[in-house]
């Protein structure tokens, strides 16, 4: 009888599976939520590129069309910018770096367009060609994602944005 009780007993210890799914979550959780933030994050690197992009297309407008409110100086670009950008203007214009050149032929704006901006601003006169680099670092959550994207260190991406025109014939 001792014998068949104890085997009883240990079968209902095998077959006692209170606990298993919390110590499964437990391994589960992390790649679980590791995995949720960063496809939130993916959104918002897009997002916030997206915005970027406008943000600096928008203010080059201001200068091409020779509009009076154009920023007249770096720190007016990246102002007007951060506005278009929303929330902290303090926070943006920290992690914003601009650059406003003038060039005499399109062929000689192309061979500068890949290097970050450097903070100078000539925005030149009217029929004068322009190129407007933006870089904004981004910090991230996770740091496994933004392989498209330049690395600033292990928790930050820099974003960029670039225009190049023609500014219009104002007078």
């Amino acid at each position: 009888m001792d014998h068949t009780r104890s085997h009883k007993s240990g079968q209902g210890f095998l077959q006692d599976r209170s606990g298993a799914t919390a110590i499964e979550f437990a391994f589960v959780a992390p790649v679980l939520f590791l995995s949720l933030f960063s496809i939130i994050e993916v959104g918002m690197l897009g997002m916030m590129s997206s915005g970027l992009d406008n943000a600096v297309f928008e203010t080059s407008r201001m200068i091409r069309t020779g509009r009076g409110d154009a920023p007249a100086s770096a720190a007016a670009f990246e102002e007007q910018v951060c506005e278009k950008l929303g929330g902290n203007v303090t926070n943006c214009r920290d992690r914003l770096t601009i650059s406003v050149q003038r060039f005499d032929r399109f062929a000689d704006a192309n061979t500068v367009v890949a290097a970050p901006p450097a903070g100078q601003f000539n925005k030149g006169a009217a029929e004068d060609i322009i190129i407007v680099k933006a870089n904004y670092v981004w910090p991230l959550m996770t740091p496994f994602i933004a392989t498209a994207y330049e690395r600033n260190g292990p928790l930050s991406v820099t974003l960029g944005s670039r225009v190049t025109f023609k500014n219009e014939p104002f007078a």
